[in-house]
């Protein structure tokens, strides 16, 4: 029996809940082999023939009919009042069914006269808008004019394929004329659901459609399934029983349709190929931008939470090594016990925490790490294990010395300048006014040392870090802990290290990160360090002093030095070494 005509009013955009038109065959039950039996045709082959045959978008749907074994399979051509091919897609307001295929004889009598029976009952082109009583556009209901003006959205999006899984129900709904259907996305990873959308019932009854497939088809429109075979959308508590085969042939169909977009493509003429290719041009010099621009984020990200002493899985999973050329710092707040005093929790907190900030800061900066923070004191590391993955070099001992050096001495400087209400990290000066409030000073010592440590994750299963343990990082603690306020205190070993150290082309990530560094660029020029340590923070004079004798637990060193790192007037001792 034939079906009725649907309304000439509505039946342009109403194809749209249809799926696909069809004859009005009875329901075809899903039956034959096991679903994980059913061959999957040859991408291989399919992408060799597809590029040198001149039939690209019948091959298409042949090859989608074998993949997917739907009842019909027709290509939608996305176009407006001009009925041209290629349009972008931002241009589209009507879609044109293109071409067909299907099952038996009546896929065979869709392939060759399909296109003319849809336009003789005038179920295309599919308009993507109508004009209201008011004169103004309104969306169209329906599936295909939805997965048209969806085109460009969901393709940034990454969305490449929509599925309708059941529309049993609506062939049974009895209620209207419009009914709501379940829509899922998949963007050749996962699926995901999207909001309800609203078909015609009576369409989909014509065509006796049990669920719905489109696939976008670049620069071109859209592929669209009625009723591929059921077993593949098979469902049980609410998971897809087939999942994995399902993705991978979605996938198989996704790249199926990307080559031959790209050989139709290949087709067009003149001013058209040369507008597709001018708009090809600007998208990729778009996304060009947009992935450079990312991976500066990602770098500055990666930068940042290497700084504050992130891990990546690999470091968490690390062998324990014994290192050599490791360089430690530790930082402290002078006199802490008595400052917290002065002030209520929640202004020491605020600016302790500008304090740490300004440590991170500067670790990222100079290529060193925060490996720990307890209370007010700061434990800086510079070492192999964390060096930057993305870079050939390995730093050598003198290289890491000078960053250490400089990102302690930044920090101090940076902690001068919050204090005086100078740093942009505290704008409205509330660090400055709440140490007036108080009459109260903060001030931080450092002390430096370079040498042996184990490194490896320690922790417990909740909570791991990776962290150095061994003779030099205990000494770079025992030398802050002996240590004068806004200086850094530094082992002999370290004072000689600096003496002989310079920037030049043999230390790169020193030459890049350090200020006034310029003129080791070209690698002709070497830079001694001191001469830069002093330009960059305004010292004058001598900048290291020899430290008294030291004696803290364990520690009993003869000599060790202290390097000025603030501008101001220091009265040397009797002892300084003239550098």
């Amino acid at each position: 029996m034939k079906p009725a005509s649907p309304d000439p009013g509505l039946s342009g955009h109403e194809l749209s809940g249809s799926g696909l038109p069809g004859l009005d065959l009875p329901v075809r039950e899903a039956s034959g082999p096991e679903i994980s039996d059913l061959k999957i045709p040859d991408l291989d082959k399919f992408e060799r023939k597809v590029f040198k045959k001149k039939n690209t978008l019948d091959r298409l749907l042949s090859f989608s009919m074998r993949l997917l074994r739907p009842r019909q399979v027709g290509l939608v051509l996305g176009t407006n009042k001009t009925w041209f091919k290629f349009l972008p897609p931002d241009k589209w307001d009507r879609g044109v069914m293109h071409k067909f295929n299907g099952q038996g004889m009546a896929g065979m009598f869709l392939k060759y006269f399909g296109t003319l029976v849809v336009k003789h009952k005038g179920l295309s082109p599919i308009m993507l808008y109508r004009d209201t009583q008011f004169g103004e556009k309104k969306e169209s209901p329906g599936i295909i004019s939805f997965v048209l003006r969806k085109h460009r959205d969901f393709y940034k999006q990454g969305i490449k394929i929509l599925i309708i899984d059941n529309l049993v129900d609506t062939l049974n709904h009895r209620d209207g004329t419009l009914s709501k259907v379940s829509i899922l996305s998949f963007d050749g990873h996962e699926f995901k659901a999207l909001p309800d959308l609203k078909i015609d019932v009576s369409i989909v009854r014509q065509f006796k459609a049990r669920n719905f497939v489109s696939a976008y088809v670049p620069d071109y429109g859209a592929i669209v399934f009625n009723t591929i075979d059921e077993r593949f959308l098979a469902k049980e508590e609410g998971k897809f029983i087939h999942e994995t085969g399902l993705k991978d042939r979605l996938n198989i169909l996704i790249s199926a349709i990307e080559m031959a977009s790209l050989a139709h493509i290949g087709l067009a003429r003149g001013r058209q190929a040369a507008r597709i290719i001018w708009r090809k041009e600007k998208s990729l010099r778009k996304a060009a931008l947009q992935l450079k621009h990312k991976e500066i984020q990602l770098n500055a990200q990666r930068q940042h939470l290497k700084a504050v002493g992130a891990v990546n899985e690999r470091q968490l999973s690390m062998e324990p090594v014994n290192i050599t050329d490791g360089v430690y710092g530790f930082m402290d707040m002078v006199g802490s016990a008595s400052v917290r005093t002065r002030f209520i929790p929640r202004d020491y907190f605020f600016m302790l925490n500008l304090c740490l900030q300004i440590a991170a800061d500067n670790a990222g900066r100079y290529a060193c790490r925060v490996d720990n923070i307890i209370g007010d004191a700061i434990f800086f590391q510079n070492a192999s294990p964390f060096d930057d993955e993305n870079t050939n070099t390995r730093p050598e001992i003198h290289e890491r010395t000078m960053l250490m050096v400089f990102a302690l001495a930044s920090t101090i400087n940076d902690i001068h300048r919050l204090k005086n209400g100078r740093h942009h990290r505290d704008a409205p000066a509330g660090f400055r006014q709440m140490m007036e409030d108080a009459r109260a000073d903060i001030s931080f010592r450092a002390g430096l040392e370079t040498g042996s440590a184990m490194i490896g994750p320690l922790g417990s299963d909740q909570r791991k870090v990776v962290t150095a343990i061994g003779k030099a990082v205990n000494t770079a603690s025992r030398l802050e802990s002996t240590g004068v306020k806004e200086k850094i205190h530094v082992s002999g070993t370290v004072k000689e290290i600096l003496t002989h150290a310079c920037i030049s082309r043999d230390t790169p990530i020193a030459r890049r990160s350090i200020p006034g560094a310029k003129d080791a660029e070209s690698g002709k020029t070497a830079l001694d360090f001191f001469d830069t340590y002093k330009t960059h923070f305004g010292l004058t004079g001598n900048v290291v002093e020899q430290w008294q004798p030291v004696v803290y637990k364990e520690f009993s060193p003869g000599s060790t030095y202290l390097i000025k790192c603030l501008p101001d007037p220091v009265n040397f001792s009797a002892g300084t070494c003239g550098i």
